[in-house]
């Protein structure tokens, strides 16, 4: 397990909190409107660093499950295109054997599954 991205998170956290931490006394200290404007951008920069740090496994959480989620509809598609051909395939052995008699019938495959409802 690497302790990288720990270090990363917590010096997130760390100057997302001085940004902060360091607007609100540039604000409080100063009588200069401009003084005040610049550390509250300041201060809201800081602020969206440690939120954004402490939301960053919550989001690839997200991702992976989204990449998950994919991947099984991808399968279930394969799947499902495989059903079918198979279905076609029987049907047009079925029909080419009540057709000519001669030929032999088609093989007994039991029902083929609708995976489209599968959980």
């Amino acid at each position: 397990m690497s302790y990288y991205p720990d270090l990363y998170q917590s010096l997130a956290y760390t100057g997302g909190l001085a940004a902060t931490t360091g607007a609100l006394v540039a604000q409080a200290v100063s009588s200069d409107p401009a003084v005040g404007a610049g550390s509250f951008l300041l201060g809201g920069a800081g602020l969206i660093a440690a939120v954004s740090a402490f939301t960053k496994d919550f989001w690839q959480d997200r991702q992976k499950q989204r990449e998950h989620e994919l991947a099984r509809l991808k399968i279930r598609a394969k799947n499902d295109q495989a059903d079918a051909a198979l279905a076609a395939v029987l049907a047009w052995i079925r029909a080419a054997h009540q057709a000519d008699a001669g030929l032999p019938p088609a093989p007994d495959v039991g029902p083929i599954p609708d995976h489209r409802n599968d959980e």
